[in-house]
């Protein structure tokens, strides 16, 4: 569970992505459909799987022990840890002497086939980036 307040150390990453992503989609479209430019957003491949290695790591080693905490997350997140554990149990088969840690360092910071994101989330998240990227642009013209 996230803590209050808690900020990802990829989070401004994460931001920039998606911003960057739904721009590059919607000047793709012909017709511009607002939502299916969030949900293409969200579907696109991302750079690295956008959760800290603590907290995958945590997870990896819960589902290494049986204790499957995946069933009580919400679809995207289920997925992508799944997906995290997939990929790390193919490097442990072949490198059983790496630390979960170092194995998944390596795993979530490999290219993931989407953002596992909501759409709503990732609208939530560029319309957020979108206000202080003005606010910003206005306070720059302001002083």
């Amino acid at each position: 569970m996230k803590k209050l307040n808690a900020t990802a150390e990829f989070e401004a990453v994460r931001r920039q992505f998606l911003l960057n992503k739904f721009r590059r989609v919607i000047a793709t479209q012909s017709q511009i459909a607002i939502r299916n430019a969030f949900h293409a957003t969200a579907d696109a491949p991302a750079p690295r799987f956008w959760v800290s290695e603590t907290r995958a790591a945590a997870i990896m080693g819960k589902m290494l022990a049986g204790n499957d905490p995946t069933p009580r997350m919400n679809r995207e997140k289920k997925d992508m840890f799944q997906e995290i554990f997939r990929r790390f149990m193919k490097i442990r088969v072949s490198s059983p002497e790496r630390s979960i840690a170092d194995i998944v360092f390596d795993v979530v910071n490999a290219p993931a086939p989407k953002s596992y994101i909501s759409w709503q989330r990732v609208k939530a998240i560029i319309y957020k980036e979108l206000h202080r990227l003005r606010r910003e642009r206005k306070e720059k013209t302001c002083r």
